[in-house]
């Protein structure tokens, strides 16, 4: 074995040698079959190929010559080349931005510590899912888990005012050993650690952000020691976090508090005492040669422990549920579902850009009729020829690949900036990416160069059937993105159009944070009922109600999950009081409303009393039949999709407010104008009545257009991949038909010349790509019925199966394919009669 390649090696190295000395023995043995009377001595060339054959590693310089002959071919052709070039770069380009994304949320570890070793904890039971927990119990299995090494925590909290500036920031709150967990290292000065900020009684002190240092302090080193005020108390800088810093949180905050100063900071706070306080977010390292499922089962044995101390609030059957927590985004069912769907659209641009090429191919293939014959007639085998021909191919796709990877970094590079993600997230290809890529280019290769490398190769270039399928792949692939991007974007027009059951241009949500700042009920109680009574003899306020759920406030969604006939059906659940139906516009179609301090009713919405009770009136009837709930109908009120946008059929279910929640109660507030100008009046007067409390305050139109915001961006990228595929599309089969046309041109030319109408003959002619438009539709048609179902949660009120949606899709294809099969055909009717039968 190790001889041989050496021999092979040898040879390699010095193939002009065994050439030059193969060329004198053929010459010798030419002579002596002269000699001997044998005229025929054999193919030459073929005869010097099996020869080379039997040194071994021919391969090697076979290639090198395919790949010198490619380059010349690609090179004496430079308009093809481009035009191959720039389609390939569009199709690969897409598909790696894609991949990158998901790379970068999924796939790509934390640039932190041991991220494999991070888990999310959360809070559950059969009926309820938590994704805080209250500090005290954070604090007994930090405590007593041994399982788990370390335990962090998070705090969210309301925007602070920072040195009395009009616009306030985002805030935080860790535990100590936040920062050391994740190995994070200060761009200036220190970072809160547990030797300083573990105690509570340790000087406040605060860190900042990257991007708020440059942005609020120009970037100036002397901020580490300064004294600054948040929310007019004092607090010390000591240090600023790195641009390219990764938190465990959803978003970088502007400011970074020590969870052991919360109560210095909220006056009243008892949030790290008390079980029943605002949460926190915990997270946690995994011990060494621990799992997560050990970890779950020895949470679960301390969670039964602290029931017996604390059986009020540990639910029945509560459990801890552990997510990885080592990447950016944690992949749900539903997660995989989504990407699966966006990656079959962006693959379906690549089959597109392939298709459109692989035609292309097989047009130049027919001017390249006469090179064919002529290698086949001086000894070129089949193989050699398809060898040859998908060399160019692959060296087509390695040049589109180099340019789409160059163009989908530069486009990700702006996407991250304009998305505003967090700095380690970098547009630069990881080895992953690369590996992507390189498959990509691969697939492509195979896909649009296979069958023309076929066809020519047994010379078969005349042949109609690949040309057929090509048309047949692009229109398919064209007609499911313009499917899916006209779904999207009815959806965006029912969202933006359509009422949603409830009113919200004039409604503006505050959010006190009683709670927070250790109201009881009773006090909390009175503070409301002296803020109400202010707003409302305020000028331009028209009503004031409660609402213990955020009204379009925050990213929180509170729903109980019941059966209904056999069927799930999450629920929707509020408490508010009886102001609250006349402020929010929604109105009461049966019963009555909700009374002051009533307890053992409920108000239910049309959705649910149908689902119910079909066909019956509900007022005066039990919630739940067949439960323990004792809770009586007493009104139905509107759909109102104010936690379920994307819900037309939304089931709500209100009961009043309870005496024991009054600290967690929000206010909604009805203007009768515009009302972003009361925002600052309602702030005094929260203020005026207890100067300890910032209150959270926001336009409930703002929060409605930010949930309208994401779909109406997935519904612009769709729109843009379908417009980018039809395009694309039609100029492959303008492309196609140009070709078949300018080869039936002296047919044409004789047919017009014996008095043919041309008529007849466009429809001759183009109906060879009638048949297979048609099928590329239908299975276009069916592949988007398929995958849209994956996108009702994005369907804002428009079904998957939208028959406007379809028509209008299937209306434009067929527009541009007309526009792309008429234009070269109508060139193709008027020729030059004379000259094309001169020399027939």
């Amino acid at each position: 074995m190790v001889r041989e390649f050496f021999r092979r090696m040898r040879y390699l190295l010095n193939r002009r040698q065994f050439d030059e000395a193969l060329e004198d023995e053929m010459e010798f043995h030419r002579e002596m079959a002269a000699r001997e009377g044998r005229k025929n001595f054999g193919n030459t060339l073929r005869l010097r190929e099996q020869s080379r054959e039997a040194w071994g590693w021919t391969w090697i310089d076979r290639l090198g010559q395919d790949l010198r002959y490619a380059v010349r071919k690609l090179v004496q052709a430079p308009g093809f080349t481009l035009t191959a070039s720039l389609v390939l770069a569009i199709g690969i380009g897409v598909n790696v931005m894609a991949f990158s994304l998901f790379n970068l949320v999924a796939l790509k570890p934390l640039p932190v510590r041991a991220p494999d070793s991070l888990v999310r904890l959360q809070r559950r039971s059969p009926e309820i899912i938590a994704g805080e927990m209250p500090y005290p119990s954070t604090l007994f299995y930090r405590a007593h888990a041994h399982s788990l090494q370390a335990v962090m925590a998070t705090m969210g909290a309301p925007p602070m005012e920072v040195e009395n500036d009009v616009q306030p920031v985002s805030n935080i709150y860790i535990t100590s050993n936040y920062f050391g967990e994740l190995g994070t290292r200060a761009a200036l000065g220190r970072l809160i650690d547990t030797a300083h900020e573990e105690s509570a009684d340790a000087a406040p002190v605060t860190v900042l952000s990257f991007g708020f240092w440059q942005r609020r302090f120009g970037g100036d080193p002397s901020v580490v020691g300064r004294v600054i005020h948040l929310n007019k108390k004092p607090v010390t800088v000591v240090g600023v976090l790195p641009a390219a810093f990764a938190s465990l949180e959803d978003q970088n905050a502007d400011v970074w508090l020590p969870l052991s100063q919360q109560p210095y900071f909220v006056d009243g706070s008892t949030a790290l005492t008390d079980f029943s306080a605002p949460g926190v977010r915990v997270w946690a390292r995994l011990a060494s040669g621990v799992n997560s499922r050990s970890a779950e089962e020895e949470l679960l044995a301390l969670t039964n422990e602290l029931r017996k101390q604390y059986p009020k609030v540990i639910w029945d059957h509560e459990y801890i549920h552990s997510d990885p927590a080592g990447h950016s985004l944690v992949m749900q069912r539903e997660m995989y579902q989504v990407a699966a769907m966006v990656g079959f659209l962006v693959l379906l641009i690549l089959a597109v850009a392939c298709a459109n090429l692989g035609g292309l191919l097989v047009a130049r293939g027919v001017s390249r009729e006469h090179e064919m014959n002529i290698r086949t007639s001086i000894g070129a085998s089949r193989m050699r020829i398809f060898r040859q021909l998908f060399t160019e191919s692959i060296l087509l796709a390695l040049l589109g690949s180099a340019v789409g990877v160059a163009l989908s970094c530069a486009v990700l590079r702006v996407a991250l900036v304009q998305l505003e993600a967090p700095g380690w997230m970098s547009a630069r290809p990881d080895w992953r990416v690369l590996l992507f890529a390189i498959g990509t280019t691969l697939a492509a290769a195979v896909f649009f160069g296979l069958a023309p490398a076929l066809q020519m190769a047994r010379h078969r270039q005349r042949k109609t059937l690949a040309r057929q399928f090509l048309v047949g792949a692009q229109v398919a692939a064209s007609c499911v993105l313009l499917i899916i991007s006209g779904l999207l974007v009815r959806a965006v027009r029912h969202l933006l159009y359509t009422d949603p059951g409830f009113g919200y241009e004039q409604v503006v949500g505050i959010s006190p944070g009683l709670d927070n700042h250790g109201y009881t009920p009773a006090a909390a109680q009175v503070y409301l009922e002296q803020l109400k009574t202010r707003l409302r003899s305020y000028p331009g306020v028209a009503s004031v109600a409660l609402s213990k759920i955020p009204m379009l406030g925050n990213g929180l969604t509170s729903y109980m999950s019941v059966e209904i006939k056999g069927h799930p059906v999450n629920i929707y659940p509020n408490w508010v009081d009886p102001e609250f139906f006349h402020t929010m516009s929604i109105p009461i179609v049966r019963g009555r409303n909700l009374l002051p301090r009533e307890t053992g009713a409920v108000v239910v919405s049309e959705s649910l009393a149908r689902l119910q009770w079909p066909g019956e009136n509900p007022v005066g009837k039990r919630l739940w039949p067949d439960g323990d709930n004792m809770d009586i109908i007493v009104g139905v009120a509107g759909n109102a999709r104010i936690k379920a946008l994307n819900e037309d059929d939304a089931v709500e279910a209100y009961w009043p407010v309870q005496p024991g929640d009054m600290a967690q109660m929000t206010l909604v507030v009805k203007t009768a104008g515009a009302p972003d100008g009361l925002v600052p009046a309602m702030k005094s007067m929260i203020e005026q009545i207890d100067s300890r409390l910032f209150p959270n305050i926001w336009l409930l139109k703002a929060g409605f257009h930010h949930s309208a915001q994401q779909v109406e961006q997935v519904a612009a990228v769709v729109s843009l991949l379908g417009t980018v595929a039809v395009l694309l599309a039609g100029v492959g089969i303008f492309g196609l038909v140009a070709y078949a046309l300018s080869q039936s041109m002296k047919g044409i030319a004789i047919r017009l010349a014996l008095g043919a109408r041309r008529t007849q003959i466009v429809a001759s002619l183009l109906r060879q790509f009638l048949w297979p438009i048609a099928l590329g539709m239908g299975t276009g048609v069916g592949a988007a019925a398929v995958l849209s179902k994956t996108l009702r949660k994005f369907l804002f009120g428009v079904s998957n199966l939208d028959p406007l949606s379809y028509a209008g899709a299937i209306a434009t294809l067929i527009g541009i394919l007309s526009i792309a099969m008429l234009l070269p055909a109508r060139r193709a009717l008027r020729p030059d009669l004379a000259k094309l039968l001169h020399y027939e």
